[in-house]
């Protein structure tokens, strides 16, 4: 449900279910039966929004998994096809 959300609403969701974080970085915002999760994404124009991957988040989101998901980004970019999976 959570990721339907961003499915539907895309670029218009916000805080507090999402936020930019930085680079084209953003965070879906989920608690969980008290946890804080946070899975990053992308957006690859208005087409589709790409998730990184997800952390427990504790305090801030830490650097070094902004970073993670900036280098995905990057690889995702220069080769948009080989990630991309197409029902056949």
């Amino acid at each position: 449900m959570r990721i339907e959300r961003l499915k539907e609403l895309g670029h218009e969701l916000r805080r507090p279910e999402a936020d930019l974080l930085r680079d084209g970085i953003h965070e879906r915002r989920v608690n969980l039966q008290g946890i804080n999760y946070r899975m990053l994404y992308f957006f690859h124009g208005s087409v589709a929004a790409v998730l990184s991957h997800g952390t427990v988040k504790e305090g801030i989101v830490p650097p070094r998994e902004i970073e993670h998901a900036i280098e995905r980004k990057r690889r995702f970019e220069q080769n948009v096809a080989r990630h991309t999976h197409r029902e056949t």
